[in-house]
């Protein structure tokens, strides 16, 4: 079997795919599930667990600056690419108050989740483009779950972080406290797969995740407590996909290009909006799929010429000291987030 056999997951690109292209669809409207968008959330949030935690597991403390580097490469140019088309779209409709610079400083930091989304009710027509951009609170978690899962699986004592029975107990603080429970099932996940092995991949593993989805949906159906399931199918979803195998050419694509479709799937909708609102045909079932297609062809047009690109070389680009001055503001950017924060909150 190839290197790549071994450690490549090929159904989780058509899964990214399609999970980004629910949420598109669901901020158009055209899904009247009212959690369909956030349960695609849970479930990348589900998938970044399980990835970033089995990758977490096998580092070494002085490998740290490394996975930094690499993870800015892979988040942060898409993220600030999209968050400085958002602004300067704003800045052509929207007047610049003090609330405008509090949200967009939020969103700089990867801080948004945390002190923007909960003015949405009470502020979004002071937000760009009156709250466009929301969606990217997600983003501003993952990046804080990047931060703080180190701490425990690389720089605490081994084999106490990387335990089951250590990770149960904080996933069971994340799921009753309702903290991010999707991501914190998805690490545990791993580390039971590191200590027990492909357990995932049992015929019996495969029958209880199929009953846990059946379950789920049902429970969904009946309005019950959907915080208190979605954990369970998201993680089951993962692990129901986990296996690993050549990677497709198609579905690398169609994979690749999930992140900037869930970034910028606003830009299609604003470009058709503007093309058919002189013929009154601005909130038109034609306008919905022009604008659909112009997202996709967006995000794959940015994923080749971009994404693609850079990660192909950021091999090549990682030093010691970049990788150092990258951990060095990935931390900072989020403290000092959260001391103006919590200091406007207090206000």
């Amino acid at each position: 079997m190839s290197i790549q056999k071994q450690h490549y997951y090929p159904w989780f690109d058509w899964l990214r795919g399609i999970l980004a292209i629910s949420i598109m669809l669901t901020h158009e409207g055209l899904i009247a599930w009212d959690h369909s968008g956030n349960f695609a959330v849970q479930v990348f949030f589900a998938l970044s667990g399980w990835l970033i935690g089995g990758i977490l597991i096998k580092l070494k403390p002085e490998q740290m600056t490394h996975f930094y580097f690499n993870r800015a490469i892979r988040i942060w140019v898409p993220y600030y690419l999209a968050l400085i088309l958002l602004v300067c779209t704003s800045l052509l409709h929207d007047p610049i108050t003090g609330k405008w610079l509090e949200i967009v400083f939020y969103k700089l930091s990867f801080v948004y989740n945390i002190f923007g989304t909960r003015q949405l009710g009470e502020y979004h027509l002071a937000m760009p483009l009156q709250g466009t951009g929301s969606h990217f609170w997600s983003v501003n978690a993952e990046e804080q779950f990047y931060l703080l899962a180190p701490l425990i699986l690389v720089f605490i004592r081994r084999p106490f972080a990387r335990s089951t029975l250590l990770w149960l107990v904080i996933a069971a603080f994340a799921y009753f406290a309702n903290i991010y429970a999707s991501i914190v099932f998805g690490v545990l996940a791993a580390v039971a797969a590191n200590q027990y092995g492909s357990f995932y991949q049992k015929p019996l593993a495969k029958l209880i995740f199929s009953l846990i989805l059946i379950a789920s949906i049902i429970g969904f159906y009946q309005h019950y407590n959907y915080e208190k399931i979605v954990p369970f199918a998201a993680i089951s979803i993962i692990l129901f996909l986990s296996h690993k195998g050549a990677q497709n050419k198609v579905g690398a694509i169609f994979g690749g290009m999930s992140y900037q479709l869930y970034l910028n799937h606003w830009i299609g909708v604003f470009i058709a909006h503007a093309l058919l609102k002189p013929y009154g045909l601005r909130d038109s079932a034609y306008s919905y799929v022009i604008g659909i297609i112009l997202n996709i062809a967006i995000a794959i047009a940015l994923y080749w010429f971009i994404d693609k690109r850079l990660l192909a070389i950021r091999g090549e680009l990682f030093t010691k000291q970049r990788g150092l001055i990258t951990t060095i503001v990935a931390y900072s950017m989020v403290i000092v987030g959260c001391v103006v924060g919590f200091t406007l909150m207090n206000l």
